[in-house]
């Protein structure tokens, strides 16, 4: 989790709100705290997988999803909601009338007793249908945060436009978490990891979540260390800045982009051996990745930490790790699985 939203003054006010223990790291106190409380929801409503964990945990914080398939579907939401004298749903449309906005939840101020308070709207249109069940989860983590100060004029929407909102950001986190919870991981991802392992659980439990998501949020969630990288011709940070700044000149030499680690993810088991990797590394030439990159092909390989290089030129400590490769569109996906 970033040290980032730790110095923000907008998490240090929730995680007081929320009367949690002062900490130096709130948003970890924030998210063990929703965590913590999820775990509560699970073992009450004896839940057997994430699709019921979804729902349980919608019906203890209030709420209730209507997905948007087409704009049919979102006018008539939005009809069925203004009829019942519900005018915060009078610009639903204008809500989610952007390709980056996905969904919004709005606190019900004409309900019956017996009705939800909330109404979480999930923009499942086009390619946002890829993204609702993270979405889902983004709201849900709003409302399990929500405190009585917040309560009575509640209506939150999830855009990226706001991902510079230390909130937003911590939502979206707690989001990955709650989505892929390590719990209800089949048992027998504890053997074996793979892709296809990975693709099964995101099939069963969340078909809507896309598979970059849920790649990230299931080796976040997985018990034993592992590393997700995907790797693809780029510049170093430095040659990327200065290349911008370049005024046409033919004596200026420009940098050569090389395979490099674009995106890892290092997740917490691994952390706990004291194992990393960070973005912008070079692949070393002798990894699978690279014959991997040039042919197209799978291919698995046990190689070692110590042969990527940190920027100072300094190399990681000896760890064996099972290296599985696969090409994608113009990058190589692995998943490197240390033998410890």
């Amino acid at each position: 989790m970033s040290g980032r939203l730790d110095s923000k003054v907008k998490i240090w006010t929730l995680a007081s709100d929320l009367g949690l223990p002062e900490s130096d790291k709130p948003s970890r106190a924030i998210l063990a705290f929703v965590i913590r409380r999820v775990r509560t929801i699970a073992k009450k409503f004896s839940c057997a997988n994430l699709n019921d964990l979804l729902g349980s945990v919608a019906g203890a914080v209030d709420t209730v999803f209507e997905e948007i398939h087409t704009s049919d579907d979102l006018r008539k939401v939005q009809a069925k909601y203004v009829k019942k004298g519900e005018t915060g749903f009078a610009n639903l449309d204008a809500d989610l009338s952007g390709s980056k906005d996905f969904g919004i939840t709005i606190r019900r101020m004409h309900r019956e007793g017996w009705e939800p308070q909330f109404v979480s709207v999930i923009d499942c249109r086009g390619e946002k249908i890829f993204r609702s069940y993270f979405t889902k989860w983004h709201e849900l983590a709003h409302l399990l945060t929500l405190t009585a100060q917040m309560r009575l004029e509640f209506r939150r929407s999830h855009s990226q436009l706001a991902n510079h909102d230390p909130e937003e950001r911590l939502m979206d986190i707690i989001a990955g978490e709650l989505g892929f919870l390590p719990d209800f991981l089949p048992s027998d991802m504890r053997d074996d990891v793979s892709f296809g392992a990975i693709e099964r659980i995101r099939q069963e439990y969340c078909p809507t979540a896309s598979r970059q998501a849920a790649m990230i949020g299931i080796v976040k969630a997985l018990p034993k260390p592992c590393i997700l990288l995907s790797a693809q011709l780029a510049l170093r940070k430095s040659e990327a800045s200065s290349l911008g700044q370049m005024i046409l000149d033919v004596r200026l030499h420009e940098p050569v982009p090389v395979l490099r680690a674009v995106h890892v993810t290092v997740n917490e088991a691994a952390r706990e051996e004291g194992i990393q990797l960070h973005k912008q590394w070079r692949v070393p030439k002798e990894s699978v990745i690279a014959s991997v990159f040039a042919s197209g092909e799978y291919a698995e390989a046990t190689e070692d930490l110590s042969w990527w290089t940190t920027s100072s030129g300094s190399r990681l400590d000896k760890c064996p790790v099972l290296v599985k490769a696969r090409k994608g569109w113009e990058a190589v996906e692995a998943l490197f699985i240390p033998k410890l």
